[in-house]
């Protein structure tokens, strides 16, 4: 399961960033996560909850923001959306369409309350 490894990264993040802002809780943390990113999303909440326990997001709400796929053709510049990360160009044919959206994982926002 990848997603333990992911949201233990997620999570050195959230409690690097909230320990520099001196907070005393992790409150809301906001992931961006394409859709070709190949990401179970109810694996990823199961192991944020349990990751959380002990430590400064504890609690914390998981907001995810899912970004759809996305192409765009090398040769004739058409632009389709895509649900598997290798596609056909709907348009001129030709054999490899680059994504340019839905591989995203990033922490996009992190809500913390005050001082500790």
């Amino acid at each position: 399961m990848h997603e333990m490894t992911i949201v233990a990264n997620i999570l050195k993040i959230v409690e690097d960033r909230a320990r520099g802002a001196e907070a005393a809780a992790v409150t809301t943390v906001e992931l961006e996560v394409g859709e070709l990113a190949g990401v179970e999303i109810d694996s990823l909440r199961f192991c944020f909850e349990a990751a959380c326990r002990d430590t400064l997001a504890a609690g914390a709400e998981l907001v995810i923001h899912r970004i759809a796929g996305r192409g765009r053709c090398p040769e004739c510049a058409h632009e389709t959306p895509l649900d598997f990360p290798v596609a056909v160009c709907p348009e001129c044919g030709q054999a490899r369409v680059a994504v340019i959206h839905g591989k995203e994982l990033k922490v996009k926002c992190i809500s913390v309350d005050g001082p500790a």
